[in-house]
């Protein structure tokens, strides 16, 4: 067997087996040169959105007759989870959400399919829909900032066209999106009242420009000899001609377009704007591919800008990186390498320790780092990336790893103090213990397999974490067989522990050994008592019963639940949202008032804003009363992002009319969290408001929260012209005449183009600003009639209409959110409040409330951890049946799986330190972990029964022997994690939950173990004798044989 032939290869063939570790570890680190550096694995979510253009179209309007059907089609699609729609101005948005396991791409298709066979009901004037699958990475990785003396305009022209197109040839850039400054237009202003004087329509301007700007191919003059091309070119080129076109009015005058409008080189509206540090600026934000890292990215990014400020800057400009994805990724990749790091001395030294023996402790302290770096090549062939999950799987498992070692070389010791040569201890104390060390093994993978293969987001999470592990277990068993017997019995020495007394350490081997014997001595009285007597067994189980009972009970009541913990990014955002009907400009000035109040804040380090700027998958004509302020901290600040939160919340208070949400930014490269609590309620459209805002009170009433709000978007105030149709069909025109001509002169319609240096800019004609900013204008507006003019005023009224800015759909019915941050308390326990504030509630016929965002994917996860925790049990308890060759024992074994849970609930309590699903993985990790103690007391009680010694010789002698390699195993996982459960770095959220429930369950069980199992066992052999005695008493009744006899021959 493989346990066997491995040590004997590596006592027998020294250079083949260091060979073999060689190649290992040189794939190994040729590999990790490969692997891409990101903070998240990839994880991809088969969502699809169909986003359909509708101009001129107001939301219910666009619900009905757009989304609706949309909806409609997709809805029978198989394996759809969640639907989704927004109906704003002009444009439908429908999310289709579904299940994990569902192929994006064949999703899409589907969805693409259905949409198209619908698409001759959408009404006219719909632009085709648009189908787009969901990516995770289609959100910044960095975000820089233009400003200098020559203004937001000219800046984004620089940025638009020459910056963009530098930096969209950086390796690896999939998007750039610029924020800021208004677009080049060359603008024609026409002049109403000289308009109607030579009795003209904008339409006729329209049509002149056109029909003016052309270049048209003219065919070719051949000959015998040659033949030249021949092309008409009209094409502007230059602005002035623009003012010389003629058109011919009545009696055949001729009037130019410069006697018509005012024509200037100019900028069109300003939509939407970008401060950074506060003064105007432009922002430009860079996403990056898919399968493109992160980290490097970033790198060629920030030398593209170095060489861009030489070269392409006008002077006093500057170009500032605000925000860099790659920090907080470098930060904690950085961390967690430095907390295996510090993982492995701990262990080195704590090895040292128990060994007092240089040779030992260089033996393990070479197989840990063999098998990490020997694990990479794995995680290469697998196509997994460096990240914090692969990672925290390497950091979590250095201490359980090394217990493989450890284990071989104390049997190697042993063998040694028995007189045997170093070839024959390593040879013979490495096989020996091999079942013991195979089921340990091989208990991690069937742990960690199920961890792997969940389904679900929290399965694609976790898959590289589960995998990692059972790649790094499967190496700790190899090399654990081979390096061992391979070292030990070239550089181990007889009675080394006693030669090594003779050293300056003597003082402090002696006080260690005095101690270490003291508690053997402890241990081999308070076992024999535990054995002597069977009501002393009882005694330790029921003890043992008390203390489960009572420290799950204690626990519950102190720690909190919660899904996903918020890695400390130093990113704040804060999102800002004024009444509906404001102006940019107005909206602007509260951003201004907020900077000045965020600038005195200390450990600020730069503060981007933006206006009605939104981008990424979501990303629709935002609002002019919608704002965003991202604060970006120092990184040697003294406080944590959240205490800077708290200080923002009151300050942003001050604000007025202004809604204000602040919570953590997503600064990875990923979005933001979302709300803490998020309470879904739908209905009937007719008072869902009022229902919504009704629940919203509720909600607040709760202690423990804030920023409690709901999305209910404020009206706004909308002209609508309502025609008369019979005074239009009177006068022979349609509804989309006159519409039109009202869009040109408000909106304007864009005539053609301007080239110029290879730029081009649209020219806009309309009326001038100061022609289009009231009703009683548009009112007067002359329309054509047959040679005469009447104003709109005639055909039709405008009336001044509350509108609803955006309708939100889940489900095919419409709902509003009603969301909240959690300023005290936990997940679990703000939520258990604010459904028992609902509970006593009752809401109209038709309506309803339910909880979701950040608990729901809590309730989800722990639904899946769950089926994988029983699926490890059921796996655990096949190799173990295997292994040990008995139906019962495994069940003996993993009796400590209980105690692994209550040390985990008490060191969870004592840390303060809330469940989330990295605490809860590391209970279905102590499976793997707490059952290994066990193995090694029972194998080794196994083989002296088979040897002839009574159960209870074989478990006084079987604990005390097993007692110091378990010791060192769970000392060693518990200093190898220490690192990362004190650690405060980047990325500390993820390791600190894991390790702490990791190092209490670990500890406690083994303590525990040592008592209970070879009294559970002991209890279960002699309830197996009194079967085996009963059924041979009835057997022998049956067939009149005395079971007592001995057998013949």
């Amino acid at each position: 067997m493989l346990f066997r032939f491995l040590p004997r290869l590596a006592v027998q063939r020294p250079v083949l087996a260091t060979m073999l570790v060689i190649v290992f570890a040189v794939l190994g680190l040729f590999s990790f040169t490969n692997l891409r550096v990101e903070l998240y694995p990839d994880v991809e979510f088969p969502v699809v959105s169909v986003t359909t253009a509708y101009p001129g179209a107001g939301p219910e309007e666009v619900e009905v007759q757009v989304t609706e059907p949309i909806e409609d089609a997709v809805s029978n699609i198989a394996n759809l989870d969640n639907l989704t729609s927004f109906s704003r101005d002009n444009v439908s948005i429908v999310i289709m959400q579904f299940d994990l396991d569902v192929d994006a791409d064949l999703a899409a298709i589907d969805v693409k399919d259905q949409v198209d066979a619908i698409r001759a009901q959408l009404p006219d004037g719909v632009d085709p829909p648009v189908v787009q699958k969901f990516d995770i990475d289609a959100f910044p990785v960095l975000n820089v900032a233009l400003s200098g003396p020559q203004g937001a305009d000219l800046l984004f022209d620089l940025a638009d066209d020459q910056i963009r197109e530098r930096l969209s040839r950086v390796e690896g850039v999939a998007d750039i999106s610029v924020v800021g400054g208004r677009v080049r237009e060359v603008e024609v202003l026409v002049d109403p009242d000289r308009l109607d004087a030579f009795d003209l329509t904008l339409p006729d301007i329209v049509e002149l420009i056109r029909a003016e700007n052309v270049s048209v191919p003219a065919g070719s003059l051949r000959n015998p000899r040659t033949q030249t091309s021949i092309r008409v070119l009209g094409e502007y080129r230059a602005i002035r001609e623009l003012e010389d076109l003629r058109l011919f009015v009545a009696d055949d005058e001729v009037v130019t377009l410069g006697e018509l409008a005012t024509i200037r080189d100019g900028y069109g509206d300003r939509e939407q704007l970008a401060r950074a540090q506060g003064q105007e600026a432009v922002s430009i934000s860079v996403q990056r591919q898919t399968d493109a890292n992160t980290v490097t990215t970033v790198r060629l990014l920030r030398e593209e800008l170095d060489a861009i400020r030489d070269e392409l800057l006008p002077a006093g400009a500057q170009l500032v990186v605000i925000q860099d994805g790659s920090v907080f990724i470098n930060d904690a990749v950085w961390d967690v390498q430095i907390s295996i790091l510090f993982g492995i001395l701990l262990t080195t030294l704590v090895l040292f320790l128990f060994l007092h023996s240089w040779r030992g402790t260089v033996i393990a302290a070479v197989a840990m780092p063999a098998t990490i770096v020997s694990t990479f090549l794995l995680l290469d062939l697998a196509g997994f990336s460096l990240n914090v999950m692969t990672l925290l799987a390497l950091g979590v498992t250095v201490g359980i790893l090394v217990t493989n070692t450890i284990v071989v070389l104390e049997n190697i010791y042993r063998y040694l103090d028995q007189g045997k040569t170093p070839e024959e201890a390593a040879e013979e104390g490495t096989a020996e213990i091999g079942i013991a060390v195979a089921a340990s093994a091989l208990t991690n993978v069937v742990v960690f397999s199920p961890i792997a293969f969940m389904e679900g987001i929290l399965g694609q999470f976790f898959y590289a974490f589960g995998l990692t592990v059972v790649f790094a277990t499967i190496f700790s068993l190899l090399i654990s067989f081979i390096l061992p017997p391979l070292l030990g019995a070239r550089i181990l020495r007889r009675n080394e522990s006693e030669r090594s007394r003779d050293t300056w350490l003597r003082p402090l081997w002696d006080r260690w050994d005095a101690g270490y014997a003291g508690i053997l001595g402890a241990y081999r009285n308070g076992l024999g008592w535990a054995l002597d007597r069977p009501r002393n067994g009882w005694l330790v189980i029921g003890a043992v019963g008390v203390f489960f009972v009572g420290s799950l009970g204690l626990s519950s009541q102190f720690i909190g639940g919660e899904f996903l913990p918020q890695p400390d990014e130093g990113v704040i955002q804060i999102e800002l949202e004024l009444p509906s009907d404001v102006s940019l400009e107005r909206t602007e000035a509260v951003v201004v008032r907020a900077e000045d109040l965020l600038a005195d804040l200390d450990d600020v380090e730069s503060i981007l804003s933006t206006v009605a700027g939104g981008t990424g998958f979501m990303a629709v004509a935002e609002a002019t009363n919608r704002a965003e302020v991202l604060v970006t901290l120092e990184a040697d600040r003294t406080r944590s992002t959240q205490e800077v939160m708290r200080e923002i919340r009151p300050l942003m208070a001050l604000l007025p009319d202004t809604e204000v949400t602040v919570q953590m930014g997503g600064g990875a490269g990923g979005p933001g969290a979302g709300a803490a609590i998020q309470v879904q309620v739908s209905g009937p459209a007719e008072e869902l408001e009022q229902v919504t805002e009704q629940v919203t009170e509720w909600v607040r009433e709760v202690d423990g929260l804030t920023d409690v709000r709901n999305t209910i978007d404020q009206p706004r105030n909308e002209l609508v012209f309502r025609p008369d149709r019979a005074a239009l069909g009177d006068l022979g025109l349609t509804v989309g005449q006159v519409g039109n001509l009202v869009r040109i002169a408000v909106q304007g319609e864009v005539a053609g183009v301007y080239r110029e240096a290879g730029d081009e800019v649209d020219i806009r004609v309309r009326f001038p600003e100061s022609e289009r900013q009231r009703a009683q204008q548009l009112e007067r507006l002359q329309i054509p009639v047959d040679g005469a003019r009447v104003p709109l005023s005639a055909l039709g009224t405008l009336e001044l209409e509350a509108t609803v800015p955006a309708i939100r759909r889940e489900d095919r019915q419409r709902a509003y959110d009603v969301e909240a941050e959690i300023a005290t308390g936990t997940l679990t326990d703000r939520v258990a409040a604010v459904e028992e504030r609902l509970s006593g509630e009752s809401l109209p016929p038709g309506y309803s409330w339910a909880i979701g965002g950040e608990f729901e994917d809590f309730e989800e996860a722990l639904s899946e951890i769950l089926r994988a925790l029983i699926l490890a049990i059921i796996l655990t308890y096949i190799v173990l049946a295997m292994i040990l060759e008995s139906f019962v024992h495994p069940v003996t074994i993993m009796l400590t799986l209980p105690l692994g849970a209550a040390g985990a609930a008490l060191a969870l309590m004592l840390t303060a330190t809330p469940l989330n699903i990295f605490g809860m993985m590391a209970v279905v990790m102590l499976v793997g972990i707490v059952v290994n103690n066990a193995i090694l007391i029972l194998d080794y009680t196994r083989q002296l029964m088979d040897r002839g010694a009574s159960a209870v010789e074989a478990l006084l002698e079987a604990g005390p022997v097993r007692l110091r390699p378990i010791l060192m195993s769970n000392v060693a996982i518990a200093v190898a994690l220490l690192p990362q459960a004190l650690g405060t770095g980047a990325g500390a959220a993820f390791r600190i939950p894991m390790a702490v429930v990791t190092i209490g369950g670990a500890v406690v069980a083994a303590v525990f173990t040592l008592f209970l199992i070879p009294v559970i066992y002991l209890k279960v052999e002699a309830l197996l004798a009194a079967l085996q005695a009963r059924t041979a008493g009835i057997r022998g009744r049956i067939t009149g044989e005395d079971p007592t006899a001995e057998p013949s021959g």
